[in-house]
């Protein structure tokens, strides 16, 4: 016994078919390519931040190694001898009266590292800084040498010049007074 199936013909399938793989096929490259470019946004936003936190920790980093090489100063002129007149309101040579602070731009009212091997690399500028005495009682003959006490205001600059700020209050005796030496 033989057993006929039989075929539906080609030109009956092609007409039942409407392109709907075709428009399943682009819906599908539409999402996928939908998602591909929010996958890149999201990476390139995260590279960005990860980069602007780079370089802001680089900024507050120069700037603390800044405020611990400015303690060394404190063993010359114009600490030893403590000489208040060198703290003026235009702040020349980053030394400034309380309250008076200076332009960063300005490298005359500013200083930086003493030493040039002490410079950082990495920064797009040095850190800066400058002094403020901030308070000292006069000197009464005789006696120790009164207590003087200083702001120092440090900037430090990371890559792409994002700064930050660091403060410190030094409290410094000197041994004698410009001038007028203490006992």
């Amino acid at each position: 016994m033989v057993i006929f199936i039989s075929k539906p013909s080609m030109q009956h399938t092609r007409t039942k078919q409407r392109g709907v793989i075709l428009l399943t096929g682009l819906i599908f490259l539409v999402v996928l390519t939908l998602i591909v470019v929010s996958v890149m946004r999201t990476a390139t936003l995260e590279e960005r931040m990860a980069a602007n936190v780079r370089n802001r920790q680089m900024a507050l980093q120069a700037s603390e190694a800044m405020l611990r090489d400015v303690k060394t100063i404190f063993t010359a002129a114009p600490f030893s001898p403590f000489d208040v007149s060198a703290f003026t309101a235009a702040c020349t040579n980053g030394y400034c009266k309380n309250g008076s602070a200076p332009d960063w731009g300005d490298a005359g009212k500013t200083r930086t590292f003493a030493n040039v091997a002490s410079q950082l690399a990495g920064v797009s500028s040095q850190p800066s800084y400058y002094i403020e005495h901030i308070y000292n009682d006069p000197p009464r003959a005789g006696q120790k040498c009164p207590t003087v006490l200083f702001r120092i205001t440090v900037r430090g600059v990371g890559q792409d010049s994002s700064e930050m700020f660091t403060q410190g209050t030094y409290r410094h005796l000197p041994p004698t007074f410009a001038k007028n030496l203490c006992g």
